[in-house]
């Protein structure tokens, strides 16, 4: 590797210098460019005690990268032991002591958790079990008594130390220090960045400020919480941990005690709140204090120990996303993601840089190869579909298309490769960028792989859900003599130009989407936007409120007559419609009159816009923009809808930016049950939404009592929840 090869890392906490060090290490020439450095980042906030993932302070469900962090915190053990060796504790705020974990039954009944103790136990130091290890000073009767528990000899980091001994390690190795935001899109503006800073690859250590330079929604924070307190004669020899559980609802249920440093203080948590942004936080707080308590009354000797005064409350947002944490490289670019590790980044650090070092130097090795996009080789002999991704957000997991083991490859614009969430990379099976996304140079690039792969042409199928490409993609098909609908079937139906709207209309506004399987509808989604027409222009983002749906149930006296509408709607366009997709329609209902009239304003062969989609997955497990996929795909099976007892009423609230700098924002608190898509974060420059999909935060709801729904819902429709100036 030649030494005067750059990488751009953009970050500085634990991520940005850990990979900054591996990378220097390997000859590289390194430029960090950050907004803040240590002390003022959310690393010098972390409980930093090395744990075998899961870790205690957390939320982690079943991430997808459960597995490969076992691997990530074994490279981390070892290498914060060499470090202590080498440097020392004092110097590097590295110290190796025993942490005990305490659970309140006995391991042989909680499978999750035995598991976690059989595979860590022969790979860590002074591994031991039993309760006979529990100090005598601990209250086995709190926290709804203690039944077993293991202890094992695990780093714990001063952070105020280890990262200014980080900073200083970059420093001293001669990497370029450049304080500045990167605001941009990073897969936008890769070739710019790559110039401006000389560099060959770019790696992304910018944690939530992934939101706005990855296009990263499944990104959100945990907010974590420490409590210091002084213990000059080092009472504390040791760490304490009662994990959180996944299938707790509470926020504050774990004990987490940690000596920091050379044992004149210790730290006390733990928190877990998902998407709460606010840092400023004391004792004052009950949740706080119901934290500080509970450590107290787990280890009674804690009580004699006085707080901090200066620094009694650590508040900090650990980075994290819907699918745990993200070691990607984004396909048939130089950019590297390394980010999403919400309570463990310490714990993951080293491994994690590792990891993306070694796909950098993988990536400049193949570089001058002929195939340089291809994540994994196709496998000639499955069905390859190939995606056509230009403008729209992706609006699909992508998870589905592995469950059916075909090939994915990803035709795309560069901007359509920005509408790729993170997580969904390791679904594609090749990726290529294309300049001029046309037709032309889409059918050449689909011969280009077909030849290459050793393609058949009756293997392949061509399919997309970006509204920009719903044409392209039938007009590739009929060049290509490929299955699937064809131009004649979806020229009327693009850009929702089927239907002349009428000058005056008057009532309330319907968005439905229907899946059509062989020209029938095979099921129906009708939803409700909030608001009378006369309210707003259909085809505007109304920017001083939210955008917002409500579910159209089966019981309402407009669904019959909707259904009848769409009924004859599609006979009078038969048979030039999509016979097989999901088509979409905004009808008006005059309910003004005696005799509701239905009015249809538009008509489009595509899935809903939007998230509208998500409306109807809690509600009837139908996901509309997969089905969409699917069918081009020639999926014969017809939709299942949930048993009535699972099913849950939903609605949908989508908050366009506003002009500014984002000052604050507010945790949206429903009793319904409430997902939250993140578009902004704090400190963030604005400029007003120019369509809906261009949203600051979306909120959808769900919740099985429809009364319960609905206020939940005229609440979010009625406020905002980020401020800006």
């Amino acid at each position: 590797m030649k030494n005067e090869t750059r990488i751009l890392i953009i970050g500085a906490g634990i991520s940005g210098l850990t990979t900054a060090i591996c990378l220097k290490e390997k000859g590289f020439g390194v430029v960090i460019v950050a907004e803040k450095f240590a002390p003022d980042i959310v690393s010098n906030v972390a409980g930093a005690l090395w744990e075998w993932p899961p870790a205690a302070c957390g939320k982690h469900g079943t991430p997808r990268s459960l597995e490969r962090s076992k691997g990530w915190c074994m490279t981390s053990y070892e290498k914060f032991k060499t470090l202590q060796s080498e440097y020392g504790s004092e110097s590097t705020g590295i110290y190796l002591r025993n942490a005990t974990f305490y659970f309140h039954e006995v391991l042989e009944n909680l499978p999750e958790d035995l598991k976690k103790m059989n595979e860590l136990a022969a790979r860590v130091d002074n591994f031991r079990r039993g309760l006979d290890i529990i100090s005598d000073t601990i209250d086995l009767a709190s926290q709804q008594g203690i039944q077993d528990a293991y202890q094992h000899m695990s780093p714990m980091v001063d952070t105020d130390v280890y990262m200014q001994w980080l900073l200083d390690q970059v420093k001293n190795m001669g990497c370029e220090i450049i304080q500045e935001k990167i605001t941009c899109n990073l897969i936008t503006h890769e070739q710019t960045l790559l110039d401006r800073f000389q560099c060959a690859a770019i790696v992304n250590c910018s944690g939530l400020g992934s939101i706005e330079i990855a296009n990263d929604p499944s990104m959100y924070p945990l907010r974590g919480a420490l409590v210091k307190v002084k213990d000059e004669e080092g009472l504390i020899d040791g760490a304490h941990c009662i994990a959180h559980k996944e299938t707790s609802n509470s926020e504050q249920d774990i004990v987490f005690i940690v000596p920091r440093g050379n044992k004149k203080t210790v730290i006390l948590g733990g928190l877990v709140q998902i998407h709460q942004w606010g840092q400023s936080m004391s004792l004052n707080d009950p949740i706080i204090k119901r934290m500080y308590n509970g450590c107290l009354d787990f280890l009674p000797p804690l009580k004699s120990l006085p707080l901090d005064e200066k620094d009694s409350v650590r508040t900090g947002l650990r980075p994290f996303t819907q699918t745990n944490v993200c070691v990607e490289r984004v396909p048939a670019t130089c950019i590297f993601y390394n980010s999403g590790h919400g309570g463990a980044g310490v714990t993951l650090s080293w491994g994690c840089a590792q990891e993306t070092v070694d796909s950098i130097q993988t990536m400049l090795q193949q570089k001058n190869q002929p195939d340089t996009t291809a994540n994994k080789l196709i496998d000639a002999q499955k069905q390859t579909v190939f995606l056509l991704q230009d403008n729209a957000p992706i609006k699909s997991e992508l998870t589905f298309i592995g469950a059916l083991e075909c090939n994915l490859v990803l035709l795309c614009s560069r901007n359509g490769l920005r509408q790729i969430v993170p997580s969904q990379f390791e679904h594609l099976s090749h990726v290529q960028i294309l300049n001029h996304y046309d037709l032309p140079h889409l059918l050449e690039a689909f011969k280009q792989i077909k030849n290459n792969f050793a393609l058949e042409a009756e293997k392949c199928r061509v399919i997309t859900n970006d509204d920009d490409c719903i044409l392209l993609a039938a007009e590739m098909r009929a060049a290509l003599d490929l299955a699937g609908d064809k131009p004649q079937q979806i020229r009327p139906f693009v850009n929702k130009s089927n239907a002349s709207k009428p000058q005056q209309v008057q009532g309330l506004l319907y968005n439905i989407s229907v899946i059509i399987m062989n020209g029938e509808i095979a099921y129906f989604a009708p939803c409700q936007y909030s608001r009378a027409i006369g309210e707003t222009a259909i085809d505007e983002v109304v920017y001083d409120k939210p955008i917002s749906y409500l579910i159209t149930r089966p019981e309402d006296p407009a669904y019959p007559i909707l259904y009848e509408f769409l009924q004859q709607t599609l006979t009078d366009h038969a048979p030039g419609y999509p016979h097989n997709g999901v088509m979409n329609f905004d009808i008006a209902l005059d309910t003004n009159s005696d005799k509701s009239t239905p009015t249809l304003l538009k008509i489009s062969a595509h899935a809903p816009n939007d998230l509208i989609y998500k409306l109807f997955v809690p509600y009837q497990g139908i996901t509309l923009n997969e089905w969409q996929l699917k069918l081009q795909m020639g999926c014969s099976q017809e939709p299942m809808i949930k048993v009535q007892e699972e099913q849950k009423y939903s609605a949908l609230c989508i908050y366009p930016k506003k002009s500014g700098v984002v000052t604050e924002i507010n945790k949206p608190a429903f009793l319904s049950t409430t997902e939250i898509f993140w578009r902004i974060h704090p400190g963030q420059e604005l400029t007003p939404s120019n369509s809906t999909e261009d949203y600051a935060l979306a909120i959808l709801l769900s919740n099985n009592h429809w009364e319960e729904l609905k206020e939940d819902f005229d609440k979010a429709d009625s406020l905002s929840y980020f401020d800006v100036v």
